[in-house]
């Protein structure tokens, strides 16, 4: 074995050594949030009263879940 080859197998063990370590590399991501029942109720009653589009319902519901998801 040649000392170009030797050192190859050391680079290559190094490299699978560190990936076997490094098995927690992996970004966690937090968990999706939806809303409570009492918060739909709350959007639902701000819907009716502000007389929202059913658009603008959507929408609102879609800024709920992302202000509690950001």
């Amino acid at each position: 074995m040649t000392p170009e080859d030797e050192e190859f197998e050391r680079i290559s063990r190094e490299i699978r050594r560190r990936s076997e370590e490094d098995d927690d590399i992996q970004d966690y991501k937090k968990p999706w949030v939806g809303l409570t029942n009492e918060e739909q109720l709350d959007i639902f009653a701000e819907s009716i009263a502000k007389q929202r589009s059913e658009f603008d319902h959507y929408k609102a519901i879609e800024n709920a879940l992302r202000n509690k998801n950001a």
